[in-house]
């Protein structure tokens, strides 16, 4: 085979390692480490974290097969709208080592890197291990990078060596990473067109490549001669950049059982869906402009409205106020409600503190400083760690007398500085902070 090297470009495939399963466990810290699948609310498994893969279980088994390979394993339903938002981040973070970024799914982009060891200040080898630690660093997960001369071979190069591999594929050494590479597994080869290529003696990607242009020109169709040429070394693919500058909508809904038409119940329903909503756009550096509430009957017929923010947020106690408007305008005392459900939309990247005229910026700060400690504890110990007053169901006890802000201020104090005093160790114990606006009237 001859060696291209007159088109110099060098591209780079960043490929998530077991993507799904992997924000799971980003998100969750008792599932880091732990066998772990996606696909609970389908009965089968969608996504294989690398620990269950290490005992067996394999993408498309029954969730019920899958726990007798692996009993201990971990089965949970499958999140699109964090991939979605893990996606955007990930995405986010290769642009800025370069504008030459085609999101090519949701957890796979083609870089072109070509001339950026000057600007950068790194070799192209550097700039890709640099880029698998700032995604690992920032995101908690891991990536594995292929370099080449070509797409084709970019991605053959970042197959090679996973989990959080890194392969570099130069034009002198492609027959040393294609004579063991399976026809079926070049990008871009289906099993009709393998099978085709096995009745031709054509076994694997170097059987390939060592063709003549004639024989591929008379036995295969252009799609396939491109791809000869690019596992040859020739650039035929161009990155190609589209940035997507829309954000999907988080949305959190619960079902609860029995149905109830208690109004403090429902609220609170929706209140810890609303939590929920806005850890998630923190998490991932969003605020929303527009908020729906919907609330589902028992006859499994959904009321829904929605309104607008006075300035984007993230934080509960600014969004809680109107949802409770919402809510009251929604919630007739004769129905059986079985679901309450947010959506957050309009969503754009927090980049500073936006305040109205007559905000205290003070506070606004204060404000900040609150939710970062409330994620702080929800990272550490996990999302039921802490939970607004207004999202726990009442129990049936006698009514509390009513407690000022004041009150509720001071309560929350104490339970921050018990939790400081335990060393920061409250075990199953819910550290609740009270909600200051927009409770329950």
């Amino acid at each position: 085979m001859k060696h291209t090297t007159h088109n110099h470009r060098m591209i780079l495939h960043v490929d998530a390692d077991a993507f799904f399963a992997s924000c799971t466990q980003a998100t969750h810290v008792t599932y880091q480490g732990k066998p772990l699948v996606t696909g609970r609310d389908r009965g089968m498994v969608i996504a294989v974290s690398y620990e269950a893969k290490a005992r067996g279980v394999r993408r498309g088994m029954l969730i019920s097969e899958a726990k007798k390979i692996c009993p201990e394993l971990i089965a949970v339903e499958s999140d699109y709208e964090t991939y979605s938002l893990f996606s955007r981040r990930l995405f986010a973070i290769l642009r800025r080592y370069t504008s030459e970024v085609e999101e090519y799914s949701v957890d796979e982009a083609f870089l072109d890197i070509t001339g950026l060891r000057k600007p950068l200040k790194m070799s192209y080898e550097k700039i890709a291990k640099d880029i698998q630690k700032t995604i690992k660093q920032e995101l908690n997960i891991t990536v594995s990078v292929g370099l080449a001369p070509t797409k084709v071979l970019a991605k053959v190069a970042s197959n090679k060596n996973k989990p959080y591999g890194f392969v570099k594929i130069s034009n002198f050494s492609i027959e040393k990473y294609l004579k063991s590479l399976p026809v079926h597994e070049i990008w871009g080869v289906g099993n009709n067109t393998a099978s085709y290529m096995n009745k031709l003696g054509i076994f694997t990607a170097l059987d390939f490549v060592r063709i003549s242009p004639e024989s591929v020109i008379y036995n295969f169709t252009k799609p396939h001669q491109e791809i000869w040429r690019e596992l040859q070394g020739e650039l035929v693919y161009p990155v190609i950049t589209e940035e997507k500058t829309s954000y999907a909508s988080i949305s959190k809904t619960r079902t609860f059982s029995p149905a109830s038409s208690n109004k403090t119940t429902v609220y609170a329903e929706l209140i810890r869906n609303l939590e929920g909503a806005c850890s998630k756009a923190r998490f991932h550096g969003l605020v929303a402009k527009r908020i729906t509430i919907f609330l589902k009957t028992q006859q499994f017929t959904t009321v829904a409205l929605e309104a607008c923010l006075t300035r984007a947020s993230a934080y509960p106690k600014d969004i809680t106020a109107i949802a409770h408007q919402l809510f009251d305008s929604l919630y007739k005392n004769t129905v059986q409600y079985r679901a309450t459900g947010i959506v957050l939309s309009d969503l754009q990247e927090n980049t500073s503190i936006q305040q109205s005229l007559f905000e205290s910026p003070v506070e606004l700060q204060r404000l900040q400083h609150v939710y970062d400690a409330v994620d702080n504890l929800t990272r550490k110990f996990g999302s039921k760690t802490i939970h607004l007053a207004a999202s726990m169901k009442p129990k049936a006890t006698p009514l509390s007398p009513v407690k000022t802000v004041r009150e509720m201020k001071e309560e929350k104090e104490l339970a921050f500085s018990e939790w400081l005093k335990n060393g920061g160790i409250l075990g199953n114990k819910h550290l609740n902070i009270p909600q200051l606006f927009g409770t329950m009237g």
